[in-house]
């Protein structure tokens, strides 16, 4: 039987295609030590600049009943995807109402969509408690953020015929222009490989809503290197917290979930019933309105059309994993040591008939930074069939120089004081303990990017360049329906 360290190696390697054939070779492998106190998670929130679903309707930012502890000191590990458009993304504290406390989402390394800095999100308290205003995207050419009155409801509208068979349909929303509300129809994007377009879309704050307009951006499992989320326990004596255990985007392509109320995107075990209830939406099934696709899911669609069962497949992946038929994945590291030594000798069978996804990949989660060399990822074409039309292909990771990380750490002083400069700018707009009220009126406030600081070193191949902006249809004046939004 393996010994707990011996399962945690076939568990991770497990993940890369790299499982040993028995416990003595496992054991020769050394595996990174976890703080004390840290219990990583196999499922939890995605960090939103790494995604944020699109949504017909913006909602309120998740509410907590307590202040949320200092941020982490997190220092961005030594190793990072190569390109020369990746950057060190700080984590935040997110509320988790099913354990009532909070959760650290770590930061992670992100190839940057073109034209575009993170601006990153921060919590305010209300009358009700601490309420999360989320990050975006911003453009490099921000000097301004404006506040906007609660928009319309939006308008269904039936799309257009398609213009070809390439083309993704993005729903149409309401933009405000000069005084008031212009409704901008629906229209056709042409379908990109290596690109997703990120439709326009309005965040949430206490002081009113944020139009972020749309872009081009990476695929998933091109965006960088996502973290675990950790738990810090009793055990934790503070420090600095470096993240070491990744996420795979393999794995996560199974287990995708939209929560509607939170406008967030999860990973991992949200299969039950009852998470229903609480807003989750399989990623498969999530809608932008009634004919919007969720633009990422949209893409991997595409990317495997050519593959008649991998859609269907993985529908019956999240159904099988749903009613139990198979086995539903780990919640953390330690539960994933537990399921995979439970294996045995199933790990490479199959957990649906005529595929090749196996029982150690349902429940492998996440994986050490130290062996996430030339990872595989096939973006789950093995759900395609045995023999997928869609090649992997190999995750390319280096090491960081010590001027290479100090330059990081700028970057992350440089995004947290942008930060900070939001939060306080809006603080004066808004008075702490009081009642959101969304005014009717928009407002301003100057917000300058900083310059990029420049890159040291070298820092790999250049990124490829973004597609032309699609054509975006004129805004129009229509009727605004009747609508008010919840009080969060």
């Amino acid at each position: 039987m393996y010994s707990i360290r011996s399962a945690l190696t076939a568990s991770l390697l497990g993940l890369i295609g790299l499982a040993p054939t028995n416990a003595a070779r496992a054991q020769q492998v050394q595996i990174p030590d976890i703080p004390q106190g840290v219990d990583v998670q196999a499922r939890g929130p995605v960090h939103e600049a790494f995604a944020q679903p699109s949504t017909a309707q913006p909602t309120a930012g998740p509410l907590a009943p307590k202040q949320p502890p200092a941020p982490v000191d997190e220092m961005p590990p030594d190793q990072k995807p190569e390109g020369d458009n990746v950057q060190w993304i700080s984590g935040y504290w997110s509320w988790d109402d099913e354990t009532k406390d909070f959760l650290w989402i770590s930061g992670f390394w992100r190839a940057t969509p073109p034209g575009r800095h993170w601006l990153a999100g921060h919590w305010q308290q209300t009358d009700q408690g601490w309420q999360w205003a989320a990050g975006f995207w911003a453009p490099d050419n921000t000097t301004q953020i404006q506040y906007l009155p609660t928009p319309p409801q939006a308008i269904e509208e039936s799309p257009a015929p398609a213009p070809d068979a390439n083309s993704t349909f993005v729903p149409g929303t309401w933009v405000y222009v000069q005084t008031k509300y212009y409704w901008r129809p629906g229209f056709w994007v042409p379908n990109r490989i290596g690109w997703v377009w990120i439709p326009g879309g309005y965040i949430w704050t206490p002081n009113g809503y944020i139009f972020v307009s749309g872009y081009w951006d990476h695929p998933l499992d091109e965006r960088g290197m996502l973290f675990a989320p950790v738990r810090f326990g009793i055990g934790w004596r503070g420090g600095r917290y470096i993240p070491s255990f990744v996420i795979g985007t393999d794995f996560m392509i199974g287990s995708f979930f939209v929560r509607l109320n939170v406008r967030s995107y999860y990973f991992g075990d949200y299969f039950e019933a009852r998470y229903a209830s609480r807003g989750f939406v399989a990623w498969p099934d999530y809608r932008v309105g009634k004919f919007g696709i969720d633009p990422n899911f949209s893409y991997y669609r595409r990317v495997h059309a050519n593959d008649v069962r991998w859609e269907a497949n993985l529908r019956e992946l999240y159904k099988g994993r749903a009613s139990g038929i198979v086995p539903r994945p780990p919640h953390t590291l330690a539960a994933q040591i537990q399921a995979v030594n439970a294996l045995k000798g199933t790990r490479n069978a199959a957990v649906l008939q005529s595929t090749g996804f196996t029982h150690l990949q349902n429940v492998s989660a996440v994986t050490p930074l130290k062996d996430f060399h030339n990872v595989r990822v096939t973006n789950l074409s093995e759900l395609g069939g045995v023999k997928a039309s869609v090649p992997a292909r190999e995750i390319k990771v280096r090491a960081v120089a010590n001027e290479e990380r100090a330059r990081e750490l700028k970057v992350v002083e440089q995004s947290r004081q942008t930060a900070q400069i939001r939060h306080q700018e809006e603080a004066k707009i808004f008075q702490p303990g009081k009642a959101p009220v969304i005014q009717s009126e928009p407002r301003s406030i100057k917000l300058e990017i900083p310059k990029p600081i420049p890159h040291v070193g070298n820092p790999g191949p250049v990124m490829k360049a973004a597609p032309p902006l699609p054509t975006i249809p004129n805004h129009m004046e229509r009727e605004i329906p009747k609508f008010e939004p919840k009080r969060p």
